[in-house]
């Protein structure tokens, strides 16, 4: 059938970079999921193989690529990082937006309030940036954990 298309609008690229922006967003999210699979994966079938008489999880190389894999894969320390730079710049997006709108960014009839709100929740749930960087610091050894 024919769907009717509407084009972007002419706004230099800033509509389509949003969407790239968005789109490698969520393309790492995919990433995070399928690494974490094929590294449960791997580590079920290396402790299940046999080769030469012994399992191929035994075997110190196979041990390592394991290892390595799981060490590079850290989702907490990606999650904690992303968490971190997203609270601190959105809560200056938050507040910068709301000065540009004068005494009328605090009122309710531009709805601002509601994503100032909102983007104060998200920087404060699960760990504000100090928080989840202590978290992130503590996971690489770089300081004890809290």
């Amino acid at each position: 059938e024919t769907v009717a298309a509407e084009p972007l609008a002419n706004d230099g690229g800033a509509t389509a970079a949003r969407l790239r922006d968005a789109g490698r967003v969520i393309l790492a999210a995919d990433s995070l999921g399928a690494g974490q699979a094929m590294i449960e994966k791997a580590v079920d079938y290396a402790g299940q193989r046999e080769q030469f008489g012994r399992i191929i999880g035994s075997f110190q190389a196979v041990k390592h690529m394991c290892a390595e894999m799981a060490a590079r894969h850290e989702a907490t320390l990606a999650a904690c990082h992303a968490k971190s730079h997203t609270g601190e710049v959105y809560r200056f997006v938050a507040r910068t937006s709301t000065e540009v709108h004068g005494g009328m960014g605090f009122t309710d009839l531009l709805g601002l309030h509601y994503w100032f709100k909102r983007i104060g929740f998200d920087r404060q749930v699960l760990g504000g940036p100090e928080a989840v960087r202590a978290e992130a610091a503590a996971r690489q050894g770089w300081t004890r954990a809290a």
